[in-house]
């Protein structure tokens, strides 16, 4: 009972962390910087992984996705390859757990396989996690190099980057969980009794 509820949590985390992938993602604010503009409200600058995005006086919001792959900087591409390989790693670990859960009645005459699916899932969700995490470590790197610099535009770090590491932790964390709750049970042999010394001596004497 309790590596059910254990695996259920991690399944909840693995759905949270997913959620969180694509939210990041899809967000437009990944790095951000705050230009003065005289006496108006500063100008503020939001860059995420597919359009750029301005606010200026009036509250007006401006945006310009980015249309063309190939003059796009590396740290873009290579985010939106990374991000999309965690999302769709997590979400393959969501389905394949599904069946491997102990609360579900899919593959009730096989405990091993259940057990083997949920780890595969688990397994999946730590790869996806990773990614993702790995991804956020270096964009948060480069961010940091680029402010250090003597560029005159230096961004900072927006949600959408603190968003992505937290949920690439909760993948990773689930997807331990599942692994760890999904162990499969040792199956043991079992062998006839034999028999007794008084009943082999009467059957002798018999």
């Amino acid at each position: 009972m309790a590596n059910t509820a254990v695996q259920l949590l991690g399944y909840v985390l693995c759905y949270a962390g997913l959620c969180g992938l694509i939210a990041s993602t899809c967000m437009t604010d990944w790095k951000s910087i705050a230009r003065a503009n005289g006496d108006t409200a500063p100008q503020v600058e939001r860059v995420g992984l597919w359009m750029r995005c301005s606010t200026g006086a009036g509250a007006s919001i401006t945006c310009t996705p980015f249309t063309s792959i190939l003059h796009q900087p590396l740290e873009i591409n290579v985010s939106r390859g990374l991000m999309i390989s965690s999302i769709i790693f997590c979400g393959l670990a969501l389905l394949v757990t599904i069946p491997g859960l102990k609360c579900t009645r899919c593959l009730d005459r096989s405990e091993q396989m259940k057990s083997k699916l949920a780890i595969v899932g688990g397994g999946l969700s730590i790869i996806g996690g990773l990614c993702g995490f790995g991804l956020t470590c270096w964009y948060a790197y480069e961010v940091t190099q680029e402010f250090q610099s003597n560029s005159l535009i230096k961004y900072e770090f927006g949600p959408a980057l603190f968003l992505g590491g937290a949920a690439a932790l909760l993948s990773i964390i689930g997807g331990a969980l599942l692994c760890a709750s999904s162990k499969p049970q040792k199956q043991f042999r079992s062998y006839p009794d034999k028999p007794s010394v008084s009943q082999t001596e009467s059957t002798e004497y018999v």
